[in-house]
């Protein structure tokens, strides 16, 4: 187990930004998605009979995706880092009650969202005095950290956005995710996954035109 979550660190260290172009997304057809589920099922099914393998598998799989989930949230890579492992840790202890009609992916996104949340309002609580917390918004656009490893310009306009808008964005232009596949993750309705696509995509062009001129364009698709 430990040398997973160590394997699963140094992966993440070297893996390099999504942030290329905010139409490069990675959108998966039905039977791709299917055929994801399918793999999926087949790893917990070993990882519940003890292999280590189907769990190093699966580590390989979505160490990547997870490091940027929670990058996404924190704009801090080590604490990214962390919540990755915390991730791991904590699908590894509860997959002997993974519900095999839910998605998996879904499931371990959900887990790694909820884990950064955490990280991100305790490093606000230790940054803001105890009088002014009630002043502070659920969804304040700029954490007390910069970004340190995504130089480029789409990252740095990403930053600029609040972390519910920012995350909703990039788990549909980087990670494929459909807006219902959103709402499960980040645990809303999916009129309010669509409305907050769609207010995403409406703040990153205003912020880039802001900075840079004309936004690149952003894939409208269904959401």
């Amino acid at each position: 187990m430990t040398s997973i979550a160590a394997a699963a660190d140094r992966k993440s260290r070297s893996a390099p930004s999504p942030a290329l172009a905010m139409a490069g997304g990675r959108r998966l057809d039905a039977e791709a998605r299917r055929q994801r589920r399918a793999d999926d099922l087949v790893l917990v099914e070993g990882i519940r009979r003890g292999d280590e393998e189907s769990f190093r598998r699966l580590v390989e799989r979505y160490q990547r995706p997870l490091y940027w989930v929670a990058r996404d949230i924190l704009l801090d890579s080590e604490e990214a880092r962390d919540v990755v492992q915390e991730t791991f840790i904590r699908v590894h202890g509860a997959i002997e009650r993974f519900d095999r009609s839910r998605d998996l992916m879904n499931w371990i996104f959900r887990i790694a969202r909820n884990l950064a949340i955490d990280h991100y309002r305790r490093r606000r609580r230790r940054a803001t005095p105890v009088e002014d917390v009630s002043h502070v918004g659920e969804d304040e656009a700029t954490p007390p950290r910069a970004p340190i490893d995504l130089p480029d310009q789409v990252a740095s306009v990403l930053a600029m956005l609040p972390v519910d808008y920012r995350l909703s964005l990039t788990l549909r232009e980087f990670h494929g995710l459909t807006p219902r596949e959103i709402a499960r993750v980040t645990d809303c309705s999916y009129p309010t996954a669509r409305w907050r696509l769609h207010r995403a995509r409406a703040l990153f062009r205003q912020a880039w035109e802001e900075r840079f001129g004309a936004a690149p364009a952003l894939e409208g698709g269904s959401a």
